[in-house]
């Protein structure tokens, strides 16, 4: 089914740093992350692809400001953007950035990325924005906050010119046993 090629849903828990984060495995285009917030103190990351030159999106579904947001990494875990108002039933970003390796995190609204040097972004309810923080530039390392537990959760992550950050390994048929028949 090839528009199920197009969706990855979480497996299990999705790690909440670069190190840890979820790696989405396919072939194409990649159009619509489902994940789950397990706890407040959830954050799931995703790594994901960007094959085309220009502007790419992202849109987190979203009932209220306060459910959860959607923050833009680079392939180091630099902070490059942040959405954490609802408009039109989207949390969005409109991305300009050179193709290559990102991550993508959601988070309960509260719960803010951590570098060494504190936040990466100011606490604010605000559309898509840079980091504004004393923590940037720096790689996340951690999250702190005061999570504000509102709909929507189970959550969905819908993409636009974004591809897998692996492709799947193939399955080599398996020629041992032949072998064995032959050679016995």
């Amino acid at each position: 089914h090839r528009a199920e090629a197009q969706v990855w849903n979480e497996q299990g828990d999705a790690g909440d740093l670069p190190g840890t984060a979820q790696t989405t495995v396919g072939n194409g285009g990649l159009t619509t992350i489902n994940g789950q917030l397990a706890n407040p103190s959830d954050v799931d990351m995703y790594c994901l692809n960007l094959d085309f030159a220009g502007a790419s999106a992202i849109c987190l579904q979203c009932v209220v400001t306060q459910g959860p947001d959607v923050w833009f990494f680079d392939a180091a875990g630099n902070g490059i953007a942040a959405t954490t108002t609802c408009q039109a039933g989207c949390k969005q970003m409109i991305l300009t950035v050179p193709t290559g390796t990102y991550y993508v995190a959601v988070s309960y609204d509260g719960l803010l990325p951590q570098s060494p040097n504190g936040p990466i972004w100011n606490f604010s309810n605000q559309p898509q924005h840079a980091p504004d923080g004393p923590g940037a530039p720096g790689p996340v390392v951690a999250w702190a906050g005061s999570p504000n537990v509102q709909p929507i959760n189970p959550y969905q992550l819908q993409l636009q010119n974004f591809s897998y950050c692996a492709s799947p390994v193939p399955v080599q048929n398996s020629s041992w046993g032949r072998l064995k028949a032959i050679y016995r």
